[in-house]
């Protein structure tokens, strides 16, 4: 009984807030929410508490029998007539199979708990990797929309390059300039600029025109110049309005991802699909375990282990029950007649009540089927004993999986984050040079999908690192 007592205070520390942290974590704070509404888990402790109710139902006796018989017409006794016939009859069990029936019940019953405790472990496990997938989701929509910043500065830059006529690149040109040509020239530009818009350069109204408008009268090598140059400022807006438009692909199809994961996150809490999840301002690093290389001695405490090797115990309690089945049983009862006085008869012992007791005993000829309830009990019992070394072989490779995702996730999340680093500097380098020069932008285009990539990159590896972490508790039973 001490043991279910036990039990029943580490049920109720695990619903209670069996989770550890500060209040105001919203992660502790879901898990704790998750524990108390989650379907499945309570679905799993009720029949936890129904596989209790059986442990006094297993050690009880049998119901006593009850027999009553009335004489229509009085049977004629030596001693009176025998009106009716009362009969009690109690049968009791071999020696030993109660206990048997009892603990039998009562390993099924820590069965059913560490069956429990598994799906609890689980939905920790899955919050916690759904909580970090909507974090990611959340994060990645942020990146997107900076980098969309990014893009449509470049945008304004080439449209600003466009407009003056490539004067930012024309200072490369050989050859000086006249003084009158090159008012000339800028004037033409500043014309062509006020006459410039972004929706022509979308539309690609404007190409040779721009150029010849921009060109000053004198110097036609001046003027081919300009006017190609014109035309790769034209280019290169049209290429980064792909970009923007492929980034806004992506930033749109981040948010149905998110509405996604956030129905997929507060399914595990039972509310409504469309609450709301709050995964605060940044995404911290789990810390590794200090004893992560002596987590691989828990595998043996992860609760399906615990619950095959409980229903081994159970059914090696069967065997001893229906063992001692095959032995009789035994009742011991009583039977009472009532008399009444009939005419005639000697008063001594006439109309006197007769009460006779009784023992009764069963006859277990029929041994097949004793046989059998003993080879179904050995089966089971051996096959709940392989199951459980099963499980803990299946545990052991998943944890060497998930020590080797946490190590590669680890060194990912090092290297992207310098990588994020390096290529965030030289963005901003290569717009600067873009912006005095007009040149790279192809270079300026690329590094900044590799910047894109590389912080996509870095949040994943964050999370899957996290991810990592908490499957690790869940394989060790923590």
């Amino acid at each position: 009984m001490k043991q279910y007592i036990k039990q029943f205070i580490l049920l109720i520390a695990t619903l209670s807030g069996f989770v550890s942290g500060n209040a105001q974590d919203s992660l502790s704070y879901y898990l704790e929410q998750s524990a108390l509404n989650n379907p499945g888990v309570k679905a799993k402790y009720l029949e936890y508490s129904a596989a209790l109710e059986k442990v006094p139902q297993a050690s009880s006796l049998p119901d006593p029998e009850l027999q009553f018989g009335y004489f229509i017409k009085p049977m004629q006794l030596l001693m009176g007539n025998q009106v009716a016939d009362i009969r009690l009859m109690q049968m009791f069990p071999w020696f030993g199979v109660l206990k048997a029936a009892k603990d039998e019940a009562s390993k099924m019953a820590v069965a059913k708990f560490e069956s429990f405790r598994d799906a609890k472990d689980e939905l920790y496990f899955n919050v916690k990797s759904s909580y970090y997938q909507v974090y990611r989701t959340i994060y990645e929509i942020g990146i997107a929309k900076k980098n969309l910043d990014i893009l449509k500065s470049l945008e304004q830059i080439v449209l600003v390059k466009f407009s003056t006529g490539g004067a930012g690149s024309s200072s490369g040109n050989s050859g000086p300039m006249p003084a009158g040509s090159n008012n000339s020239s800028q004037g033409s530009s500043g014309m062509s600029g006020s006459s410039m818009t972004k929706q022509s350069l979308g539309s690609g109204s404007v190409s040779s025109t721009a150029g010849k408008s921009a060109m000053p009268s004198t110097g036609s090598g001046m003027g081919g110049s300009m006017g190609g140059s014109g035309k790769n400022d034209m280019v290169n807006f049209l290429r980064v309005q792909i970009e923007i438009h492929e980034l806004e692909n992506k930033l749109a199809l981040l948010q149905d991802q998110l509405t996604t994961d956030k129905v997929s996150f507060n399914r595990y809490l039972n509310r409504a699909p469309s609450s709301e999840v709050f995964t605060g301002d940044s995404l911290t690093e789990v810390p590794v375990p200090s004893d992560i290389l002596t987590l691989a001695d828990s595998l043996v405490n992860h609760p399906m282990v615990k619950m095959y090797e409980a229903e081994s115990e159970a059914n090696a309690a069967k065997l001893a029950m229906v063992t001692r089945m095959g032995y009789p049983m035994v009742g011991l009862g009583l039977n009472y007649s009532v008399i009444q006085k009939r005419d005639g008869v000697p008063p001594m012992m006439n109309g006197n009540d007769m009460t006779m007791p009784m023992i009764s005993l069963t006859l277990p000829i029929y041994r097949k089927k004793y046989k059998a309830m003993r080879h179904e009990a050995e089966f089971m019992r051996d096959a709940a004993t392989v199951s459980a070394e099963n499980v803990t072989n299946n545990l052991r490779v998943n944890f060497q999986e998930t020590m080797q995702n946490l190590n590669d996730a680890g060194r990912r999340v090092k290297l992207y984050k310098e990588q994020a680093l390096l290529a965030d500097k030289s963005v901003q380098l290569l717009i600067t040079s873009f912006s005095a020069s007009g040149t790279d932008f192809e270079e300026v285009l690329r590094m900044e999908q590799q910047l894109l990539d590389y912080q996509f990159k870095q949040v994943e590896a964050v999370v899957d690192k996290n991810t990592s972490i908490a499957q690790l508790v869940y394989l060790t039973g923590n």
